[in-house]
């Protein structure tokens, strides 16, 4: 009877493993593909959204980047001019800058006198500060007093004109003039346009198919109309027309889109740091031109070192946001591989090796910054270092703070909810009595919570 029935096991689990067993598992793969599938659609759908949304914010932010860049043109007054140079022509700034110039000149006078009467007591001695080369500081300084606005008109002009013609070239480049935004949300979907290539597979991540010999470029049928503006990837309608939501590389879409925010508020606010610099070297730079009969030029040579420094510094930030944004469709694309994808999960190291370098770019644009100037003045550019390092810490600070208070808000919210859970034991008597006590008493621990929050906030710990 045991053998039996041990024969009849064997027979159902043999039956069951080699008939049932492979059937119910392609029934069950074929279900978890396709939950998988209808998952990963409306997801992608929701994704592609944000991804929009994100990139709609970099070209909010590279719009405000671009006025106080120089690139974009302001309006003063119902003429186009480039916002530093509205600022130098300002009357107020032009006034201010004749009455300084009017002291200096008399200061310049004054050192001259000086400088000449020091030069006649040491005639008797080596005489090696003759009045011929007082005299001379003195005419140098007459005419560079004459020279400087024309100077900072020359300078003001053939830095934008670098900037634009440098702009154009990047643009022509790139296959066209398009925005940040655009140039990142093209960028994530290098591999999911509806031409040439069909919807992934939301487990493997590969496509089912594609057409052989494929280059995904900005400048093909799919991209070119959204890089020209014909199109707009801020509607979803026709990017779900064109594109298929679940092929977006929405990991290296989403690093790269929130990195470039980052880096354009904070290129942002450095150009404008850097306006009321030159506006305030331009003001002062008539008490420097007037110490050359004094020092024979040496501090007037600093300021026009750190000047010129200061007015080139931008073309760093400028030049390497432009050539990052020119390589990011590169090394984003499927011509790049960084990692065998036939190897053990080479896909998934090949997109992370991308996504490194992504960041690793967008680290040296936000770097860039004082590229220029540590080769044009180091002092400066140490400087700038540091004043960066404070509005870091000037923003950590504050978002500590906002933490803090938010965790103040949550705790004293909870202790609320409690309080009100507590409440429910005057209701009704036996049967919300014990619910009652369990809420003052959990109220009772959220305030002991709470309270000891603010006690660290307010200490400091």
């Amino acid at each position: 009877m045991v053998s039996f029935i041990q024969s009849l096991q064997q027979i159902f689990y043999s039956i069951l493993s080699e008939v049932f067993t492979p059937i119910l598992s392609d029934i069950l793969q074929v279900f978890i593909d396709y939950f998988m599938s209808v998952i990963w659609s409306m997801w992608s759908e929701w994704l592609v959204g944000i991804l929009s949304i994100l990139c709609s914010l970099v070209d909010f932010v590279e719009n405000i980047f671009n006025v106080f860049a120089g690139i974009s043109p302001v309006k003063v007054e119902g003429r186009q001019v480039y916002l530093l140079d509205a600022f130098f022509q300002m009357r107020e700034v032009t006034f201010a800058f004749a009455a300084i110039t009017l002291i200096a000149v008399a200061v310049s006078f004054l050192f001259t006198i000086y400088k000449t009467a020091k030069s006649i007591s040491d005639m008797a001695m080596e005489d090696k500060n003759p009045i011929s080369k007082v005299l001379a500081n003195g005419m140098k300084a007459a005419v560079t007093f004459m020279l400087i606005p024309f100077l900072c008109i020359a300078l003001l002009q053939i830095s934008s004109i670098v900037t634009n013609q440098a702009i154009n070239a990047f643009d022509t480049a790139q296959g066209g003039k398009s925005t940040t935004g655009t140039v990142i949300f093209l960028s994530a979907g290098l591999d999911a346009d509806k031409a040439t290539t069909k919807r992934k597979n939301p487990v493997t991540g590969i496509a089912e198919e594609t057409v052989e010999g494929r280059s995904p470029a900005f400048d093909d049928d799919v991209r070119k109309p959204y890089m020209t503006g014909e199109k707009d990837y801020k509607s979803m309608l026709t990017v779900k027309k064109d594109f298929y939501p679940s092929n977006f590389n929405y990991l290296e879409g989403f690093a790269s889109s929130i990195l470039m925010l980052l880096i354009l508020a904070g290129a942002a606010m450095m150009f404008i740091r850097r306006l009321f610099d030159l506006l305030l070297l331009y003001l002062v730079s008539p008490f420097f031109v007037a110490t050359i009969p004094l020092d024979d030029g040496v501090t007037f040579a600093k300021w026009r070192e750190l000047f010129v420094a200061k007015f080139f510094s931008g073309f760093g930030v400028i030049f390497s946001m432009r050539y990052y944004l020119l390589l990011v469709p590169t090394i984003a694309g499927s011509s790049l591989c960084l990692y065998s994808p036939t190897l053990p999960g080479g896909t998934t190291i090949n997109n992370i090796l991308k996504l490194f370098m992504i960041l690793g770019g967008a680290w040296a644009v936000y770097k860039s910054q004082n590229l220029i100037m540590q080769i044009m003045n180091q002092e400066a550019a140490m400087a700038d270092q540091q004043a960066g390092a404070l509005i870091s810490g000037m923003i950590i600070g504050t978002a500590s703070t906002a933490a803090n208070l938010g965790m103040a808000a949550a705790t004293g919210g909870s202790s609320a909810a409690l309080s009100g859970l507590g409440g429910l034991g005057g209701m009704g008597g036996g049967g919300m009595g014990g619910l009652g006590s369990l809420g003052n008493m959990a109220s009772s621990a959220g305030n002991m919570v709470a309270s000891e929050a603010d006690n660290q906030k307010f200490s400091g710990r």
